[in-house]
């Protein structure tokens, strides 16, 4: 019975360790996306994204919601990328803190940020469809969906949606992610989603917002902190708001620098591409 009881405590570690060479190429991925929609198909990206092949760009008009699908053959990775705040329009969208419900898995019962949801939905449709045709050729074994602040909210979302449409292998690498639905819909992504990490860094102010006690906004677990030296730490898996990652910090103690570096790489379209 002991036995039985450590093998499987390995097989859920394994289940929840992230990649650090994907978590690189991820935020490498999420700095490009502040190049802009008109840039994305002729940028080249630095190393170690520097095989990043795009395939489509994800627009949509009413939230200004930038992003782009792109691979990396020789990881037989998809990427499914999305911008930060970058415009008047996504701040409008950040700012839409009411939650609405969530309708895409009906039995969750639980609401979400009205702003964040319907940027997601607004562009749903056409990322699936390029990611299933993408998986179609059999060239790809994993979807890989990430961003930065706002972007980071929308690609949490959008993991769902995929899951939702029975699209295997999916993961996210989040950096600065503001907290998305209430306690109930944390909870819920933990159930559905055991590739999901969400990268914090020091005082970052972002993954404290929207505030939990106030209106009931919660994290998902998955959190990876990266504190003052750089050093990466994994967070409690069970206590999602873990005292001793980023939560350690009130509100009043965070600060925007450190929201615009994560793995020491500056979120920047130039610190990531050539």
């Amino acid at each position: 019975m002991y036995f039985l009881f450590v093998c499987l405590i390995l097989f859920l570690q394994s289940i929840r360790a992230y990649n650090l060479d994907e978590a690189t190429i991820s935020v490498f991925l999420s700095g490009a996306a502040y190049c802009g929609k008109e840039n994305y198909s002729n940028m080249t990206l630095q190393s170690p994204a520097n095989e990043l092949e795009v395939k489509r760009i994800i627009y949509d008009v009413k939230s200004d919601l930038q992003g782009y699908i792109g691979v990396i053959p020789s990881r037989k990775n998809i990427y499914v990328v999305f911008r930060g705040s970058s415009s008047g329009l996504n701040w409008v969208k950040d700012l839409e803190i009411k939650k609405i419900p969530y309708d895409t898995f009906s039995d969750c019962n639980c609401n979400i940020h009205k702003g964040f949801y319907e940027s997601t939905l607004a562009v749903k449709d056409e990322v699936i469809k390029e990611v299933k045709l993408l998986l179609s050729t059999r060239q790809y074994n994993s979807v890989i969906v990430s961003g930065h602040s706002y972007g980071a909210a929308v690609s949490q979302i959008m993991a769902m949606e995929l899951i939702k449409e029975d699209v295997q292998g999916v993961q996210v690498y989040n950096f600065g992610q503001p907290r998305i639905g209430d306690t109930t819909y944390a909870n819920y992504v933990n159930k559905k989603m055991s590739n999901y990490w969400r990268f914090t860094h020091n005082k970052d102010i972002v993954p404290h917002v929207p505030t939990i006690k106030c209106i009931d906004y919660y994290h998902s677990c998955g959190e990876i902190f990266e504190n003052e030296s750089g050093q990466l730490h994994t967070c409690s898996m069970t206590d999602c708001e873990d005292k001793t990652c980023a939560d350690q910090y009130d509100l009043k103690e965070t600060n925007g620098d450190d929201h615009k570096v994560y793995l020491q790489h500056p979120l920047t379209c130039e610190s990531s591409t050539m």
